[in-house]
């Protein structure tokens, strides 16, 4: 089979096109992210189109829920459902009769045929070719309807589908861009349904026929739909279309790289990651490379990547073949790269946007429901930030203390939930190194020694506690933990002097007298 392809001048023009289920996989997201970067590498469209041919999989908002995604991801289509643009309807359940007109085309040309075979009869045929060990296809038992007898099946009103005509013993070859020259024999072809018998279109027919009045220039999906396309390329041959250019991209793996990344396998929604604290230059960055990388005389060496830098530099013929993993310690390090690379203010900023974001109700809490986790998200995030927006005198300086510490903006809360909860202590870590001593009067003679301090500059607030600890004799270590316990309730926290400065004297004495009740 001898295939045209568009001219390289044409205009690229990109389309995502999801089913209307209310969100986007992870994965999916970094197919879309390719095209995206491809399009406006190019100057070129990325369009959003629903096939919601398969209506038992549509949800009601389902493409609110899409586009709510997209927007999250800062990736507004130039064309799609409520964006506008000259080539729509954009949701292919508006397009029937557009399918109607084509399918009736092929019937009359002889490349298509009217189906009447029933459910069970194709079932006992499927039966019958496994038990043979027969790869289960098609028959083509209603090709021998005449004339006749399919004008008297439909003017009965027999429910039917139309099915494509495979021509045998024919080689379909294509390149692909990521994967090269692809061919299949169309004996191992099935005679693929266009219409179902409900009206509406398979993906296989709708997709080619909106794919060209479209105009879209590359078709860029996952490798699951190579096995898809011998049957696309024959429709675009009947219909005398050219063909866009094909590329495939490789599935994203588990991180233990068995298999496909499996929506039962943790969070797997963009949202989901949004809300755990990723942010959406992080996501975006870690995303790209996940199959991909920039020509190695413009990377960089810790893979750092800004979407102007990515957008630039993004090129379809370095997609590898190979499938990427969902390697979550490389995710944690890019966000906290990026983390790290903000200013105070920006910091600030970050933490309010992923509170809206997390607060907010998207219509995958309708599709999958809200669960204990991100219910306790949600209460969490609504804690942290009405403090900082309460205290924006130090929020700053509080987020600038952890900075260095966090993987992801929920980590905030981890660090700082002793100044939001009823506070708790580590009695037992203070005990274990008082030993015969009087905790009490220990602990009592430090809050002495701390608030009599005219000021907690670093020198004198130090001094004083090593001298305490002298008289002690006690390790300066063991009283510089007691203390850490006592203010922030865990050993480890943020600079201790820095964030008793910032707390003030009232909640550092609070904090005193609240152990002292209960030693």
């Amino acid at each position: 089979m001898n295939v045209i392809y568009f001219l390289g001048i044409m205009a690229v023009r990109v389309r995502f096109a999801p089913s209307p289920t209310g969100w986007i996989h992870i994965g999916n997201m970094r197919t879309v992210l390719f095209g995206y970067l491809f399009a406006k590498k190019e100057q070129g469209q990325f369009i959003l189109r629903i096939e919601d041919t398969d209506q038992k999989r549509k949800v009601p908002n389902g493409i609110k829920g899409i586009v709510e995604t997209l927007e999250v991801m800062g990736m507004t289509p130039d064309e799609g459902p409520g964006f506008g643009g000259k080539f729509g309807p954009y949701v292919q359940s508006e397009r029937l009769d557009i399918y109607k007109k084509y399918s009736q085309e092929l019937i009359e040309k002889g490349q298509a045929y009217y189906c009447f075979c029933s459910a069970e009869r194709l079932t006992e045929l499927r039966e019958q070719q496994k038990a043979a060990g027969v790869r289960p296809m098609y028959d083509g038992h209603c090709k021998k309807l005449t004339s006749e007898e399919v004008t008297a099946k439909l003017d009965a009103g027999e429910s039917h589908v139309v099915r494509m005509i495979i021509p045998k013993g024919r080689i379909v070859e294509f390149e692909d861009v990521v994967y090269g020259k692809i061919s299949f024999n169309t004996n191992d072809v099935d005679e693929q349904v266009l219409i179902k018998s409900d009206g509406f279109p398979t993906y296989q027919f709708a997709v080619v026929i909106d794919d060209h009045l479209m105009e879209i220039s590359h078709i860029m999906r996952g490798e699951d739909w190579l096995s898809s396309t011998p049957k696309q390329l024959l429709l675009y041959e009947y219909l005398g279309w050219e063909v866009p250019r094909f590329v495939h991209v490789p599935n994203v793996l588990n991180a233990d790289r068995k298999g496909k990344l499996s929506k039962r396998k943790g969070a797997v929604a963009a949202i989901d990651f949004i809300r755990q604290g990723y942010i959406r230059e992080a996501l975006f960055n870690f995303l790209c490379l996940v199959g991909w990388n920039p020509d190695p005389k413009v990377a960089h060496q810790d893979e750092f990547y800004s979407q102007e830098f990515l957008t630039e530099h993004f090129d379809i013929n370095r997609i590898k073949r190979s499938g990427g993993a969902l390697d979550m310690r490389k995710l944690d390090a890019i966000n906290t790269m990026w983390l790290q690379s903000l200013t105070p203010a920006q910091l600030f900023e970050k933490v309010m946007v992923w509170k809206d974001e997390v607060a907010k109700k998207y219509v995958i809490d309708d599709v999958l429901g809200v669960s204990e986790e991100l219910a306790e998200q949600k209460k969490a995030t609504e804690l942290l930030t009405t403090y900082l927006e309460k205290n924006p005198a130090i929020a700053e300086d509080l987020l600038t203390l952890v900075q260095p510490r966090i993987k992801k903006l929920s980590d905030i809360w981890d660090w700082y939930r002793f100044i939001l909860e009823e506070p708790t202590f580590g009695v037992d870590a203070i005990k274990s190194v008082v030993g015969d001593k009087d905790i009490k009067n220990l602990i009592t003679q430090l809050q002495t020694t701390i608030m009599g301090l005219s000021s907690w500059d670093q020198e004198p607030w130090e001094a004083a506690i090593r001298s305490y600890a002298d008289s002690l004799e006690m390790k300066h270590g063991d009283l510089f933990m007691i203390l850490r316990v006592i203010v922030t309730g865990r050993k480890v926290s943020p600079p201790l002097r820095e964030l008793m400065v910032l707390l003030g004297k009232d909640f550092v004495t609070t904090r005193f007298q609240t152990l002292l009740s209960i030693v």
